[in-house]
């Protein structure tokens, strides 16, 4: 369940920043957090006026505490409304605070102009939080009152018709019909018939040929045909050596190309940086989760640690995803298909000639 947070009100961080900041530390303001949650799982985005170099976060107790490093946060005290997993927010200097709910295995991600926590609830019952940033609650919805229904209507019961009474009705039988004579018609003459013989001529039977055991053994059975080798990954998306050079080329000169990124992360696949690869891919999904490149990149990766299930479902989305046709009937081609139940061949006995007939 993803709740979104409203952006801070310009009075909440009207306090000035502290009188010694960190030397090269630029001033910056908290402009909004967002909250997700999936099952036990928390992220938290903080999204800042400045570009932070480093982040680290620790938990201790009910209070999850990120240090940031090149920034000098602007003094915030805020306490969330009644209902929220966290229950107070403080920044001053390069440090903020969210106390009120016990996390466990926090780790923290660099964006631009953001940081996003991921971390673990030591009590995944606990409810979802609301707005950090003071945004109200809507109240529940009011009853509805519900007016009985109206008293059926009682219906009178047709009186009954009475069953006419049968009046018996005399039937007078016909006279029998007297017997006509027939007399029978008189035997055709029989034609008599004389049989022509017809001499019938039956062709030698052919003794069936029988294939001797060296001549079996010079037709050994057809080889099964191997399996065609799995498209690399970067192949299915369109994506060529030079296209993996350039956009290695692109992320070098901006960190934060959407397009190179996803493209990045596909070539590293191909080239055996799994762990590298997959990182790319994580940092692409917690900006633009709906990129194709993300399910196929997965996809590729839950191929090669055995995952089947889980990579043919990441094939489809891919699949459906796919910005041309070309991509898609190339993703399409890895989703496999249910095999069919082949018979076995049945080996049927040679027909034996039959023998010379007795002479009588």
């Amino acid at each position: 369940m993803a709740l979104t947070f409203s952006a801070i009100p310009a009075h909440a961080q009207s306090a000035p920043a502290p009188t010694s900041p960190a030397a090269g530390a630029l001033t910056a303001r908290v402009n909004d957090i967002q909250v997700a949650r999936t099952g036990d799982t928390i992220s938290i985005l903080v999204k800042l006026s400045q570009q932070p170099a480093a982040a680290t976060v620790k938990s201790t107790g009910e209070t999850l505490t990120l240090d940031i490093d090149g920034l000098n946060l602007n003094t915030l005290n805020l306490t969330p409304p009644a209902g929220s997993l966290v229950t107070r927010v403080e920044a001053a200097s390069g440090k903020l605070t969210l106390s009120g709910v016990a996390f466990s295995s926090p780790t923290s991600v660099i964006y631009r102009n953001a940081v996003m926590i991921e971390a673990k609830l030591a009590e995944a019952t606990l409810p979802a939080a609301t707005s950090l940033m003071g945004a109200t609650i809507p109240a529940a919805p009011k009853p509805v009152a519900v007016s009985p229904a109206p008293a059926p209507i009682p219906v009178s019961a047709p009186a009954p018709v009475p069953a006419p009474v049968p009046v018996p009705v005399q039937v007078k039988e016909p006279a029998p019909a007297k017997p006509v004579e027939v007399q029978p018609a008189p035997p055709p003459a029989a034609t008599p018939i004389t049989p022509t013989p017809v001499a019938l001529t039956l062709p030698p039977a052919a003794s069936p040929k029988r294939e001797t055991s060296d001549e079996l053994q010079s037709h050994p059975a057809p080889a099964a045909p191997k399996p065609a080798a799995a498209a690399p990954a970067a192949s299915m998306a369109g994506i060529d050596p030079a296209r993996c050079s350039t956009a290695s080329e692109e992320l070098a000169k901006d960190a934060w190309a959407l397009a190179a990124m996803g493209d990045h992360a596909l070539c590293l696949i191909d080239a055996g940086k799994l762990d590298e690869a997959k990182n790319r891919l994580d940092q692409l999904a917690a900006i633009t989760p709906q990129d194709w490149r993300v399910a196929l990149g997965r996809a590729t990766l839950a191929e090669k640690s055995g995952d089947t299930k889980t990579a043919q479902a990441a094939f489809v989305s891919a699949s459906l995803a796919a910005p041309n046709d070309a991509i898609r009937v190339a993703i399409t081609e890895r989703i496999s298909a249910t095999p069919e139940n082949k018979e076995a061949d049945l080996e049927l006995p040679l027909p034996t000639p039959p023998g010379p007939k007795a002479a009588h």
